[in-house]
């Protein structure tokens, strides 16, 4: 009897459909298992910008942003010229920082880089405006960002009265202060965000329209930035 029912289930495709439906779900354990190892390195490369003295992002600043872009880039050229980058963002509401969306990055330069191979950004949103900008499939900063070093804010153009609504930390090498952010873009990194929520999510539905629960990492992340703005 149960050799037949086997039968009856290959007959009617039941089995292969079951076989595909778990390598279905293997990899989709395999492609967050991925994307979770590159956001820790992201992680722990923020922990080391803050323990830097002279890179550290000030508590304040952080206690203030409305959202951030956690970037890493590897250089293709002399001071200009990424050739590709990846990271994610996340924004903060009022039960805390939400999901992480992830993004990447193909062109511009953030700030004046002189050697090393790759760069660590920390973008931060100041403001709503600023902050909600990340609807879009692709954000660009061009002299509205200030980039700093720790906590010597660059020039910001004329148009700046206040805080500029868009600040970028970073460390290659300890060259980092002072450049004034001159172009630059992200984007929705939309097969990450796919591989990893296991369905197509935009950037919205991840950032503000609450339609998917933090990981584990995000939450992880989440912990870090507070304890920094603090």
């Amino acid at each position: 009897m149960k050799t037949k029912r086997i039968s009856t289930a290959v007959k009617h495709g039941l089995v292969p459909a079951m076989l595909a439906m778990g390598l279905a779900v293997t990899a989709f354990a395999q492609s967050q298992s991925k994307l979770d190892n590159r956001v820790r390195k992201l992680m722990a490369q923020f922990e080391a910008l803050q323990a830097d003295s002279e890179a550290r992002i000030p508590a304040e600043k952080l206690n203030k942003a409305k959202g951030v872009i956690l970037m890493e880039r590897t250089k293709g050229g002399f001071i200009v010229g990424y050739e590709q980058g990846f990271g994610v963002a996340m924004v903060k509401g009022d039960d805390g920082w939400s999901p992480f969306a992830f993004m990447n990055s193909h062109e511009g330069s953030f700030g004046a880089q002189i050697g090393g191979k790759s760069t660590f950004s920390v973008i931060l949103l100041m403001n709503d405006a600023a902050r909600d900008r990340l609807v879009n499939p692709k954000v660009s900063f061009g002299g509205e960002a200030a980039g700093t070093g720790g906590s010597s804010t660059g020039g910001v153009g004329d148009s700046f009265t206040q805080e500029p609504p868009v600040l970028v930390f970073g460390q290659a090498k300890g060259l980092y202060g002072g450049a004034v952010v001159k172009g630059g873009s992200v984007a929705a990194d939309d097969k990450a965000n796919e591989n990893y929520y296991g369905r197509f999510y935009s950037t919205k539905d991840i950032l503000f329209d609450g339609k998917v629960e933090a990981s584990e990492t995000a939450r992880e992340f989440g912990k870090k930035l507070d304890e920094a703005s603090k």
